[in-house]
């Protein structure tokens, strides 16, 4: 089983080579600006919200969306120190790869319940017309 770090042994510098510590500064770059995306996509859903006329779920799509670019760019400023440091490797992937957790635990839930909806609805269409038979 593996153990954490022991108070005399820190979380320590992982030796990459410079061809990884160039694809994980690439990669923390590009989830820097998807995640900028993101959250201007956020801005973007908040103010359809109110034009032209309000739609309450717009403010959940907003919240869910700037939730991800959020954590994304945590997770790419995290990556980053990996690449960009010489300390706390260890430390800065556990940091980065937290957050990444977030974003697919949250796009999981969401796809569990789009498919329930999607099962309720077929379910009631189904019951609906087998009540009501064929019509013609």
């Amino acid at each position: 089983m593996a153990q954490g770090p022991s108070p005399e042994r820190p979380l320590s510098r992982i030796p990459f080579s410079p061809q990884a510590e160039a694809g994980i500064r690439a990669l923390a770059g590009w989830m820097q600006i998807a995640a900028v995306v993101d959250i201007l996509a956020a801005v973007g859903k908040l103010i359809n919200t109110f034009a032209p006329k309000y739609q309450p779920g717009h403010i959940v799509d907003a919240i869910l969306t700037l939730l991800i670019g959020v954590w994304v760019y945590q997770a790419g400023t995290a990556f980053r120190q990996v690449a960009t440091t010489d300390v706390a490797d260890q430390r800065y992937l556990m940091d980065g790869f937290s957050q990444l957790r977030k974003v697919f635990l949250l796009q999981s839930a969401l796809i569990i319940i789009s498919l329930a909806f999607l099962v309720i609805a077929l379910t009631v269409m189904t019951v609906f017309m087998v009540a009501h038979g064929p019509r013609g």
